[in-house]
Formats: structure tokens, sequence, C-alpha cells
């Protein structure tokens, strides 16, 4: 890749992802590039701790595009930072705009994307490419249950149902082609952050239990040592063709090891967790930026046991204007 200069960073639907923006800040700050924040709240918490922000409307509005453009040539943007499922496809739409800007944007093609997102398709993908999943649970048979039911849609907020009957199954009216819908297990819940080049060549993942979940978020996770769980991660990531950092999410049991749930093609929630315990993702993205790819590639120690315990904080502030 060709060396950049400076390498300012638009991080977008940045929301309450102040850990990621101050991890952009802390790489770039000392080569005297920024990190702009942007996102359709404009009180949005990230924007206060961002060296900018720029309001940014919905992916689907009319004037997205020309706006999220006059930001990039605005603020001189090289580096792209997307950070929400539902804005992956139009910015992956977008790429040959941006990068002929001389924007990189480290997202896979659209198609890779649209098997990602669909969970139906993705576990379709895994089961033809012989990746491990858990079988799909006959939703008409009472011995299949407790099941649990997740909406195919990957840009769904709505989180998973348990099902522990067939009777509750159809009280719930739902349309069984909207949902996977699998054995319910009691596995360990692995999410690995990954690292792959612009390329697509993998470089190094991270594996991470997931210990406390609030609204489907890791609130308490910790670094745990799954070497067959992180090469299963990046091996399915070549494959996919993911660019940057994604995160993948899987069950794992000493007995059946791991099996895929869904790939994030994107920072997660908590991949600051990753991130610091030496993953570096954007300490390396950047090198990549500046060409100087061996060093990126390079191997990190990881700190085994590094576990994050989130909390909510205020920020305050005053009304501008």
């Amino acid at each position: 890749m060709k060396k950049q200069g400076v390498i300012n960073c638009l991080i977008t639907s940045a929301s309450a992802k102040v850990l990621l923006v101050e991890a952009f800040k802390a790489v770039l700050h000392p080569l005297g590039a920024r990190v702009i924040a942007s996102d359709m709240d404009r009180d949005c918490c990230a924007g206060h701790f961002a060296d900018g922000f720029e309001w940014l409307p919905k992916d689907d509005a009319p004037d997205y595009e020309s706006r999220l453009l006059d930001i990039c040539e605005r603020h001189q943007i090289a580096l792209l930072i997307p950070t929400r499922d539902g804005e992956l496809q139009r910015l992956a739409s977008l790429k040959p705009t941006l990068e002929a800007m001389g924007v990189t944007v480290p997202l896979p093609d659209a198609a890779v994307l649209a098997a990602c997102q669909d969970k139906k398709n993705f576990q379709a993908y895994c089961v033809e490419k012989g990746f491990p999943v858990l079988p799909l649970a006959d939703v008409h048979k009472e011995n299949a249950f407790p099941i649990f039911m997740r909406h195919r849609d990957g840009t769904f907020t709505g989180g998973g149902v348990l099902v522990e009957s067939l009777s509750a199954f159809e009280r719930l009216k739902v349309d069984i082609n909207d949902y996977v819908v699998q054995p319910y297990v009691q596995d360990r819940e692995i999410s690995c952050d990954l690292l792959l080049d612009f390329e697509g060549k993998p470089m190094q993942a991270v594996a991470r239990e997931r210990l406390k979940l609030v609204n489907g978020e890791s609130w308490r996770s910790r670094i745990v040592s799954l070497p067959d769980a992180e090469k299963l991660a990046l091996t399915l990531a070549q494959d996919l063709g993911l660019r940057g950092h994604n995160l993948v999410q899987m069950f794992y049991s000493d007995t059946e090891g791991p099996r895929l749930i869904e790939v994030n093609a994107r920072f997660g929630g908590c991949s600051n967790l990753s991130i610091q315990g030496g993953l570096s993702s954007p300490e390396r993205i950047v090198q990549l930026m500046q060409g100087a790819e061996a060093e990126a590639r390079l191997a990190r120690p990881i700190r085994i046991g590094l576990t994050s315990l989130r909390y909510a904080t205020d920020r305050l502030v005053m009304p501008s204007g």
C-alpha cells in the first residue's frame, strides 16, 4: 500500500464509543493527525471526546453521500472507521468514491457483508464451507426445545429469545423465516477480535469470554487463550474476504470446541479489551497506512486474563452557543 501523509481519521456512528475514539487519538495525535467523530445524534457522547464532531444523517437519507464526502474533504480524512452494522452496506458501496478521494475504508465487498449480516445466509455459508456451527432446530417438534431464536437481520438490535416449549413458540406468532433457530446450549460465549490487512491477509486474533451481557452487549469480558478458536476466526475471515478489524462470535465447549454464531465486520462494543490487551488494532491499521507493513504484521504479546469491567459514567456539558 502507498504510504500515506497525515492520517486524519473519521469514526462514523460514534455514539458512545469513547474508548475507540481515544484509542485512535492515542495513535494519531503523536503523528499530528486528528480524530473526527460523526453521528446522527448531535449530542452523542463520543463527539465530546473527539477532535471534532460532524452531524451525519442516517445512511438512507438523500443527502447522506454528499454530507459524508463533504466531511471527508473538509477534514482531509485519510481513514474512515465505521462502527454500526446498518451503515456498512452503504459505505461499502461508496468505497470507490471514497478511495478516489484518498480515503481508506477497511471494509469487504458488499456481497461479503450481505453474507455476514443475514444470519441464515451465514449459517448456510458455514455449512457449505465446512465451518462448525450449531444445527438448525425443527420448531415443529416438542423435543427440539428449548431453542434460541436470533433475528436473521444482522442490523436488528432486539437480541435473541430463549423459547422453552413448542406451545410458547406458537404463542409468539412469528414468521420463522425471519429467524435462525438453534438448540439452546450453555457453552461459553466467545468473541474473537481479529485483524486483517487491507488485502484480507490475516494478522492476529484475540479471544475473549463474555462473562456478563447487558442487552446483548458484553459488560464483563476476559481475554482467554483458545488457539483453536482464534485459528477458526482467522481462517473464516480470510475465506470471507474481510478487511481491517472484525469480530467473530462463537460458542465454545471442551467437547465440541468452537461453533460459529456470527460475524460483525467492524469494531465491537467491547473490542477495547482486545485493543488494550495487545491486539493494538488502531496502531497497526495506521502502520499499514504508513507503509510499515512488516512491523504491523508482527504478532503482539497478548495479556491473557486481562478483564474488562464496564460501567456507566456521565459527561457534563454546557449548551454551545
